[in-house]
């Protein structure tokens, strides 16, 4: 391969967005582009795979070179901005087509397919973004995580959040351990709505769009019939086949923070407990349930003093009155901790945010840009915001190490634990009231 390297990206500002964590870890050493730049694919080109595509696209040094998606209507869109990139509606194919002429690929499809387009991409060498969750199905993590490793393949996964202010400053205050050795972490989510499973079962099929590719969309999932406004688009994510649950998108950003900042890198659980409500069984079959409660048992690390600690999820829907009304207080965040958010600036109890207790004291945090907050026991000062700096773009990040070397802030190297502790939630989901034990050494159930 050609090793030549263009100059520094405009030098130390550039370079520190990447982690120096590993040094000596290769910069992109393949270029296929006449103008030096990196050369990237788009699995996906809509919705958040939109987002992705316009926010790799705005660096500067790359170069969209082939765009993927299963939806003609979709693509069409996008090869107006890209014109001179070539097109394709199967992303294998378009590997295949591609060959040596891309460097790296962001892959923002539904859950279902990540782990078989990312494989496909690692395993030709390219860099590879990635989408959260990484992958649907437990055992794909490990195997993302080695080929990775592998190729020694600069890799992002898709939890943009973790770029801005909010989220680095609640890992900021974590790794400066200002509320004690973590007693106890909630993450909670009750916005409720997109997960609710609203159908009726059997649906009624519906004639495929014609600028639908159906067969490649369900990917190696069992055919079922296409129907409109059901799956595609986003309407797969409280689908057990293709998505992974309310808990495999907003979980993993909500945990996101508190696994930098505790520095829990690859741990796993000991163990996790899930309560879910009742559900006519083909609808438990088919979907997620509505709203869960999830305990994880965590092994004793620095940040916890080497104390075991819980991680609680709560999935309730404080949106939807009626559900609201319905709904046991165990699906929300304790009631006892509500009361610590008019402590502070935040003030109202948010619908999704962090609540991480300390020996000192207690951290809120809440999921977007608003600044985090500590209440100390025994009236003791909280401490001033940690400085940060600007917030940089998660992409441009990503792109920066692909070009100077380096690791992003969410590589797949930690980010396959913290996707694989999440699955083991979904699992629990399937198996309620049932304390499952997890072998972190041998990633499986003991």
């Amino acid at each position: 391969m050609n090793t030549g390297r263009r100059t520094f990206l405009k030098g130390a500002a550039a370079a520190a967005t990447c982690s120096a964590s590993l040094v000596g870890f290769p910069a992109i050493v393949k270029r296929r582009n006449a103008n030096e730049l990196l050369s990237h694919a788009c699995v996906g080109t809509a919705n958040m795979a939109g987002a992705d595509m316009n926010g790799i696209s705005a660096h500067r040094d790359v170069h969209i070179t082939a765009l993927c998606d299963v939806d003609a209507a979709y693509l069409e869109k996008a090869h107006k901005h890209f014109p001179d990139a070539r097109i394709y509606r199967n992303a294998l194919e378009m590997f295949a087509a591609e060959g040596n002429r891309i460097d790296s690929v962001n892959v923002s499809t539904p859950d279902h397919t990540h782990a078989r387009y990312i494989l496909e991409a690692l395993s030709r060498g390219l860099n590879v973004y990635g989408q959260k969750p990484i992958c649907h199905d437990l055992g794909e993590c490990r195997q993302i995580e080695q080929l990775a490793a592998a190729k020694q393949a600069v890799t992002q996964m898709g939890t943009q959040i973790a770029a801005w202010e909010c989220d680095r400053q609640t890992a900021a205050f974590l790794k400066k351990g200002v509320i004690g050795a973590v007693k106890h972490v909630w993450i909670f989510s009750n916005r409720g709505g997109q997960t609710t499973a609203d159908h009726t079962w059997p649906l009624k099929a519906d004639p495929i769009p014609e600028t639908l590719d159906w067969k490649t969309w369900l990917g190696d999932r069992p055919y079922r019939d296409y129907v409109a406004k059901v799956y595609h688009p986003f309407k797969w994510r409280h689908w057990r086949d293709f998505g992974t649950s309310w808990l495999g998108d907003l979980g993993l950003h909500l945990l996101s923070p508190v696994w930098l900042g505790m520095d829990l890198d690859t741990t796993g659980p000991l163990n996790v407990t899930a309560e879910v409500p009742e559900e006519p069984e083909e609808i438990r079959r088919q979907y997620w349930p509505r709203m869960s409660h999830l305990t994880w048992e965590m092994p004793g690390v620095k940040a916890s003093g080497g104390k075991s600690f819980p991680i609680e999820w709560c999935d309730g829907n404080l949106v939807d009155e009626k559900v609201k009304a319905a709904t046991p207080a165990n699906y929300y965040i304790p009631a006892n901790l509500g009361p610590l958010f008019a402590q502070t600036p935040i003030g109202k109890q948010p619908l999704q945010g962090r609540v991480v207790e300390g020996e000192d004291g207690w951290l809120l945090s809440v999921h977007y840009n608003q600044s985090p907050a500590v209440v100390m026991k025994k009236g003791g000062k909280a401490p001033a915001l940690p400085g940060v700096g600007p917030a940089p773009s998660h992409w441009h990040e990503w792109v920066d190490c692909c070009l100077q070397g380096g690791t992003p802030t969410s590589s797949f190297r930690w980010a396959t634990r913290l996707t694989e502790m999440v699955l083991t939630g979904n699992a629990a989901m399937l198996k309620p009231g049932q304390k499952l034990a997890w072998n972190a050494a041998a990633g499986q159930f003991a």
